[in-house]
């Protein structure tokens, strides 16, 4: 199924962009932030399935989330943040969870690995949580940044392996990185796909079909090896359900 995220849509009450959704899509990928945390819109949620038909997968808070850091406090705050989304979703029904890697900052950049290493161990804590829940858990790869880790794919499997969550494949964060081939060698692994593009240098959310990721050759590996859903992740809608008419006589 094809679906829709945008962190623009959790400064819109929920129930307006509700309505306007469920226009062009069947599936919403929110963001737990804003106008959006799910604790504020458990009725809604419940409301929106049984009059709009429409079905839901969650994006964990983005915002001071950091299950990499090396500052303990902050670290095991930011787990209990994913594990407290995530009872929420179990509570739901909402089957599945796309969540950030850790970022580098503070005295972090003086040995960056020990911020893979600490969302590594994250990881295998949420991995735990998920399991004893029954939600799936996605871990994206992320963009071209100073701040960023898992950009890499050997650095992204490192981080999950061993663990019971899968990969969130992000076509527009790969292509900043110029990871695209490299990413699509896990396949296999991948529980969830966000589909958008750029020019290859900064994370822009353009149109599928606006950049310099090739979107025939990203869908052929998908169509052979990927069988969840996809989420077009847009700065708005309508640039959303344009993706959405270009993705579908590709599928």
């Amino acid at each position: 199924m094809i679906g829709i995220g945008s962190p623009a849509f959790c400064q819109t009450p929920f129930l307006d962009m509700l309505g306007e959704i469920s226009k062009h899509f069947e599936l919403w990928e929110i963001l737990s932030e804003g106008e959006d945390q799910l604790e504020l819109i458990r009725g809604d949620i419940k409301h929106a399935r049984e009059s709009f038909d429409l079905q839901f997968q969650v994006h964990a808070p983005l915002s001071d989330v950091n299950v990499g850091s090396v500052h303990e406090p902050m670290r095991i705050a930011a787990v209990n943040e994913i594990k407290q989304t995530l009872v929420l979703c179990r509570q739901l029904e909402i089957p599945l969870v796309t969540i950030h890697p850790g970022f580098i900052q503070g005295i972090a950049f003086l040995d960056k690995k020990r911020a893979v290493v600490k969302t590594r161990e994250s990881i295998m804590d949420i991995s735990r949580t998920a399991e004893d829940l029954g939600v799936a858990v996605a871990v994206e790869n992320m963009p071209a940044n100073i701040n960023a880790t898992c950009t890499h794919a050997s650095e992204l499997l490192e981080v999950v392996q061993g663990s019971g969550l899968g990969i969130c494949f992000d076509m527009g964060h790969a292509n900043t990185v110029g990871e695209l081939e490299e990413m699509l060698k896990l396949a296999d692994r991948f529980t969830n796909v966000h589909l958008h593009n750029n020019d290859g240098q900064w994370d822009q959310h353009n149109r599928i079909d606006e950049g310099s990721a090739n979107l025939d050759e990203i869908v052929s590996v998908l169509k052979l090896s990927y069988k969840g859903n996809i989420i077009i992740e847009a700065t708005d809608l309508e640039s959303g359900a344009e993706s959405k008419s270009v993705l579908e006589p590709l599928l």
